[in-house]
């Protein structure tokens, strides 16, 4: 799959070129549509709280979308790019690069100001549920994609050689997609969801070439999008889905389409009109779909495309004569970044054109906005190819990442410089400006000494911390002290105390240790911490899966009182899932004399966690002994807005005077 986007990066380097030169100038709920409504600026404070439930309650709300593309490959050249075992970057094996205890991508990306962040690789054999509960507790929507497996590299079997009809290669993939994370334990889609991508760029690859080898290539194209969706809409059936659907789209290169029977001179354009064609007419294009393919068309369909081209292109190139012809379905650009400014030439840089770009999306109804691309740089697919990411890695390492049996260094990241602008300027920040983010501080983007988030919970651990001089990591450590005792910790309000029993503990004058933190923490619970009774012992879920994995055997073999033997279906396949009903049995098992920091940390394996905490997260609940008579805790209070708000409200009426029936879901929690 690696070998497959570099060849194709060339291929759309020089496609996105033409376009640009060639242009003038049955007791179950039943599942409820995608929601689509009019746009208001657009913010879900973490965790997303209920915004939209009902057809009814969001007759005026459509997102704006301030997405980041996301493919993190940890590797600073080319070397050992065609080794990589997978490109799933949201799998367990990858949490160090985006979840808390490592580099903590999906804290950045929100920082920028993102709502979402789109992703590419998808294996469905892997577990996604921690990904999107973090993505989730983030604020941030997701927009995952099948990945080209099933479509090419699949052998044998893969959709061209069964004649571009992709059902029954997508149907069970899809179907493990959806019991892998993407669905709660409620038969809902995960909150986090907004977009499925049933194929990135299948212009440029199914079959190759499609966009100018006859009219037979749109129609085998057309053929593939239409089977894979129906095969999602089966894969759902079975499933049972309930609730608010996530919307489906097939992102287009901005390539010109010689071959396609409308708009044969319009990048992007000729590809969706004739997609539309083949969903309102589909035995023309030599498919029977099981489904009604057309309704989930015209209410859960999204029509999206990748362009470098710089935003003043948009309207003329595109959107006018997309408005004009598809009048009631949305459109976002699935990767947006124009990288080929110069200010010496009146070409603006990379904050103006991404701004126009945003501006474009406040102003004309249909057009939902862009995804920037990309996070990071692709030092793995070289060169122009290395231009786009605001990202790059320096030569610090925060920890290695063993991802599914290969070691990789985790690099610091660093903020590249948007070559555009007349000064010093980066990437990142011409971002932040535009999406409205808080910002995200150079200073605080490396951490490779001491890290409260993975010190150990011990004297070592402690000292590490304490050595600093840094009250701000000692007040993380003691969060995550008393986190691991089974409290949460209430917001300091200078009179609870808080801050004073940081102070004393890291005082360097002080002979304090970690045994009396741990002794007054557990003994007399302070002001600031509210106990819960009801905490359980689950797998620490910021942790990899290299350090989980271990202590299930190690239970498995000593416990007495239940045998792993009998772990349940729902609880296998996934290490955490597993964890969390080895590990709670073990530690009722042992009694009242349990020690939460010994007995459940095991190294960094467990947590005693509040169930305020676990009864959150996406499926804890189904494996954690005693968590299913437990009632959920409400939504917490929404955090500040991060300044998202302000730059984005939009005039209730479009100029171009398109009214899109729908607009892409919120889910409700």
């Amino acid at each position: 799959q690696v070998q497959a986007l570099a060849r194709r990066a060339s291929r759309r380097r020089t496609l996105r070129s033409l376009a640009h030169a060639a242009m003038p100038g049955s007791g179950v709920e039943p599942p409820s549509r995608s929601v689509r409504c009019r746009r208001t600026s657009w913010r879900l404070a973490p965790p997303i709280v209920a915004i939209l439930a009902t057809r009814a309650s969001c007759a005026s709300d459509e997102i704006l979308v301030k997405g980041v593309s996301y493919g993190p490959v940890p590797l600073i050249n080319q070397e050992g790019a065609w080794q990589l075992p997978q490109d799933d970057w949201m799998a367990d094996d990858a949490v160090q690069m985006w979840g808390p205890a490592g580099r903590f991508d999906l804290r950045i990306i929100r920082k920028l100001g993102a709502n979402m962040v789109r992703l590419y690789g998808n294996n469905p054999e892997n577990d996604h549920t921690n990904f999107l509960d973090t993505a989730h507790r983030e604020g941030l929507r997701v927009s995952v994609g099948m990945s080209d497996y099933p479509y090419f590299q699949m052998h044998p079997g893969h959709c061209q050689s069964t004649d571009f009809n992709c059902y029954s290669q997508i149907k069970p993939m899809y179907a493990k997609n959806l019991q892998k994370g993407f669905l709660t334990p409620k038969r809902r889609y995960h909150p986090s969801l907004l977009y499925m991508n049933i194929l990135n760029e299948p212009d440029l690859k199914m079959p190759s070439g499609a966009v100018n080898s006859g009219p037979e290539g749109p129609r085998k194209m057309c053929r593939a999008i239409i089977s894979a969706m129906d095969a999602m809409l089966e894969a759902e059936k079975e499933a049972q889905v309930t609730g608010p659907l996530v919307n489906f789209t097939a992102t287009f290169s901005y390539a010109i389409c010689s071959s396609c029977a409308k708009f044969k001179g319009h990048p992007a354009l000729g590809q969706m009109m004739q997609l539309d064609d083949a969903m309102h007419n589909p035995a023309e294009y030599g498919y029977t779909p099981k489904n009604d393919v057309l309704e989930a068309y015209r209410t859960r369909f999204t029509h999206s495309f990748n362009t470098a081209n710089p935003a003043s292109d948009l309207e003329i190139q595109f959107l006018n004569d997309y408005s004009a012809n598809l009048p009631s379905t949305p459109v976002y650009i699935g990767e947006y970044h124009h990288v080929f400014g110069d200010y010496r030439e009146g070409v603006p840089d990379q904050e103006s054109d991404l701004a126009a770009a945003m501006a474009l999306a406040m102003k004309r109804s249909l057009f939902l906005g862009v995804s920037f691309f990309q996070y990071q740089v692709a030092y793995w697919k070289g060169g122009s190819e290395e231009e786009f990411g605001m990202f790059g890695l320096t030569e610090e390492k925060i920890v290695t990442m063993s991802y599914f049996g290969q070691d990789y260094p985790l690099y610091c990241l660093k903020k590249e410089a948007d070559k555009s602008a007349k000064g010093p300027a980066t990437m990142a920040d011409a971002l932040t400006k535009v999406y409205g983010g808080e910002g995200v501080d150079s200073g605080a983007m490396c951490s490779t000494g001491a890290n409260p988030k993975t010190a150990l919970l011990d004297q070592g651990g402690y000292l590490s911390i304490k050595s600093t001089g840094d009250e701000s990591k000692m007040a993380a450590f003691v969060r995550r002290v008393a986190e691991h005792l089974g409290a949460t910790v209430l917001p300091p309000d200078g009179a609870n105390g808080f801050g004073a029993f940081v102070r004393r503990f890291a005082d360097l004058s002080t002979h304090l240790g970690f045994a009396q933190m741990a002794s007054e923490l557990a003994g007399s619970p302070p002001p600031w911490m509210k106990v819960d009774r009801q905490a359980r012992c689950v797998a620490d879920r910021t942790a990899p899966p290299t350090v989980v994995a271990p202590i299930i055997g190690w239970v498995c073999e000593n416990a007495q009182s239940f045998s792993c033997d009998d772990i349940p279906e729902e609880c296998q396949g996934a290490v955490y899932k597993t964890a969390d009903f080895v590990l709670s049995r073990y530690y009722q098992e042992l009694g009242e004399g349990a020690n939460p920091l010994v007995d459940c940390y095991s190294r960094g394996a467990g947590v005693f966690e509040s169930s305020d905490t676990f009864l959150r997260q996406g499926d804890v609940g189904r494996c954690v002994q005693g968590a299913g008579d437990m009632v959920p805790p409400p939504p917490p209070t929404p955090a500040p807005s991060f300044g998202l708000d302000a730059p984005m409200t939009r005039p209730p009426d479009a100029e171009d005077g398109s009214k899109p029936s729908r607009a892409a879901p919120f889910a409700a929690v």
